[in-house]
């Protein structure tokens, strides 16, 4: 499929008459607990001739191009992508970690990862994950007085969207900086026999379709519940740069790929 992608994508450079900037796997084949059935969630960053930009009408700032229900390209102008790293947009912070990079411009990820270590806020970042994490399991720890988590049967994708989440909130509170987006790295910072289990249940995973139901057990559980008090917690606000270095940087890259 890797290779099927990489022809795709200069046909949607044509279609779109834009330049692909970066593009990359996201979900959970890039975070590392794919099912059987797990379809492809490419992602990029496009820019545009500089004229584009000139226009008194504003660019589009997206495009999403589907070739099947297995197979979908979303992207974002280079714009929009850093108007929403200088607001520590996790989606984007995870793309420019992800492991499995289709096409991209010159050192462009390393520089737009170096971008977001200078204005990322911890705040944000806990927000987002623990909100996903609410979201994904319908568990509420402010609701829930005796800190229980249902042992009632959960779709493992699900636990696993959870689990991550709470990791990453983890990962900031712990360190103050962007957590990786590989569960593998995720884990590190949690005890040896936590993290076996993990892995555990990442192998247990490997052949179950998305749909596939699972008890969580106490260890599972425990772990959740731990997570969720940790990262309940206000993180201290960052200094962080004005937009030069951002305007800069566009503006550099505009000289660079102009055509």
């Amino acid at each position: 499929m890797h290779n099927e992608i990489l022809k795709k994508l200069p046909q949607i450079e044509q279609e779109y008459q834009v330049k692909l900037l970066y593009v990359a796997e996201s979900g959970s084949r890039a975070w590392g607990f794919a099912s059987t059935d797990s379809d492809y969630d490419v992602r990029g960053i496009f820019i545009r001739p500089r004229n584009a930009y000139l226009s008194i009408d504003k660019p589009k700032e997206t495009f999403e191009w589907i070739e099947n229900s297995w197979f979908d390209v979303g992207a974002w102008d280079i714009t929009k992508a850093l108007h929403l790293l200088r607001k520590s947009n996790c989606i984007l912070l995870e793309w420019l970690q992800s492991p499995i990079i289709y096409q991209q411009y010159p050192n462009v990820q390393k520089e737009l990862f170096e971008l977001a270590e200078l204005y990322y806020q911890p705040k944000v970042i806990v927000h987002h994950y623990r909100g996903i994490a609410k979201v994904v399991s319908g568990y509420s720890p402010e609701n829930n007085a005796k800190n229980e988590i249902s042992a009632e049967p959960i779709k493992l994708k699900k636990w696993f969207y959870m689990l991550r989440s709470l990791l990453s909130a983890y990962w900031t509170v712990k360190t103050s900086s962007i957590p990786p987006m590989e569960l593998d790295k995720l884990i590190k910072i949690l005890t040896i026999e936590e993290q076996k289990a993990i892995k555990e249940l990442v192998e247990f995973k490997s052949d179950k379709d998305e749909h596939f139901t699972w008890v969580p057990t106490d260890a599972m559980q425990h772990l959740v519940i731990f997570l969720w008090q940790e990262t309940n917690v206000q993180s201290t606000k960052r200094t962080v740069p004005d937009n030069n270095i951002l305007n800069n940087w566009f503006r550099k890259k505009l000289d660079e790929t102009d055509y």
